[in-house]
């Protein structure tokens, strides 16, 4: 039993769709299903009840904040590699330059904010630019010391010269 021309295509379709509404339907289920994720303690204090909001809230910004970041760098990776595609000669070296240059940011990101995480900022996001760096750190109360602590780290980390590297709170 041989395979049409265009079968393969449809099957790989299909089953993409398919593992697609498997996990669109595991999402909204556990999304909307009416009962949290974690229960909360009986006991908790208002205090409690407000920082962990706080958190929460700070969580979904960085979050945001990383997805938004990700789908610039994606949509940039799509066009080197179309352009790598139809690139003719000296061309590919650059493009294929510039596809290093973006997976150098991209691990220059996550080990700056792995280590961050590590000296104890656990709410944070690094996002590495070709000017500049943007480091936002969340429930902590940034104080001159603290910022020239981060700000030493990532310019050590990336080579960045010291203005070019954005500490938000």
């Amino acid at each position: 039993m041989g395979l049409k021309k265009g079968e393969p295509v449809l099957a790989v379709l299909l089953i993409g769709a398919g593992f697609l509404l498997c996990l669109g339907v595991g999402f909204y289920s556990r999304l909307f299903s009416g009962t949290p994720l974690k229960t909360p303690p009986q006991q908790e204090t208002a205090g409690a009840a407000l920082a962990v909001a706080s958190n929460s809230n700070d969580q979904a910004v960085l979050a945001e904040f990383r997805w938004n970041r990700d789908r610039e760098r994606s949509r940039l990776q799509e066009t080197l590699e179309k352009m790598l595609r139809t690139a003719e000669g000296e061309q590919i070296t650059k493009v294929q330059d510039e596809l290093l240059v973006l997976l150098k940011r991209q691990t220059l990101e996550r080990e700056l904010e792995n280590l961050l995480a590590a000296k104890g900022y656990l709410l944070n996001a690094v996002a590495v630019y070709p000017e500049a760096v943007t480091v936002i750190i969340k429930q902590e109360t940034l104080n001159p010391v603290l910022v020239a602590e981060i700000g030493e780290l990532v310019t050590r980390i990336t080579g960045y010269r010291a203005e070019q590297v954005r500490i938000m709170e």
